[in-house]
């Protein structure tokens, strides 16, 4: 096992406040103020010009099985993109800023 896990993301924004509430309430999370907590989720938002590169960059929240996943799909009405291993969609938040949720496909 590694001697390393990622901790956490800090991602430039225009608007931290402003991203970190989006994030709290978007996925269930918790903010304060810039930063935004979950189980093994930190993200913490700096003022500064935003990435918005979604082609180039995007994270990930991985969820427990594809009921969850289809159930967070849901919420936002977007078509699941079905790989070897996962199965995902990507949404964008207020910033441009590209998320993926997936889960691993049964079989991996």
């Amino acid at each position: 096992m590694s001697d390393f896990r990622l901790e956490h993301a800090n991602i430039p924004s225009e608007k931290p406040h402003d991203m970190a509430k989006w994030y709290a309430e978007t996925f269930e999370l918790s903010a304060d103020q810039h930063v935004v907590r979950g189980d093994g989720v930190l993200i913490a938002f700096q003022q500064g010009t935003p990435i918005n590169q979604p082609s180039m960059l995007h994270f990930g929240f991985k969820v427990r099985n594809m009921a969850k996943l289809h159930e967070w799909r849901d919420r936002f009405d977007k078509p699941l993109k079905v790989g070897p291993e996962f199965t995902s969609f990507q949404v964008l938040d207020p910033e441009g800023n590209c998320v993926e949720i997936y889960a691993e496909n049964a079989s991996v």
